[in-house]
């Protein structure tokens, strides 16, 4: 995963790499499809694996597996400790220590 810095409207600069999402063994560079945030700024990918989890500086925190592979994460409930994710045939919820970022 990249990330970049914002100079102004329409005009990035200095790209580097964020974090290594785990790759399914013998592939490389499957990359990742949902996103999520949560209150911490820990981020949320979805991937071939599950959801791999991230620090705000890269590092990786863990994995929730699914038994599909998943293409959306958000977070939801009450207090938004529940990550909701979508797979190809299914919907799966978690409850979690955390709650997720509410979108403005």
């Amino acid at each position: 995963m990249l990330v970049y810095d914002v100079d102004g409207p329409g005009t990035i600069s200095n790209g580097r790499t964020f974090c290594r999402l785990a790759q399914p063994e013998g592939k490389d560079n499957t990359g990742g499809d949902g996103m999520a945030v949560d209150v911490d700024g820990n981020l949320y990918f979805t991937s071939n694996l599950g959801v791999q989890i991230f620090s705000p500086q890269g590092e990786a925190l863990g994995m929730v597996k699914f038994p599909q592979q998943p293409a959306n994460v958000t977070f939801g409930g009450a207090e938004r400790k529940t990550m909701y994710v979508t797979a190809r045939t299914g919907l799966y919820k978690v409850q979690m220590p955390i709650a997720g970022l509410k979108p403005n």
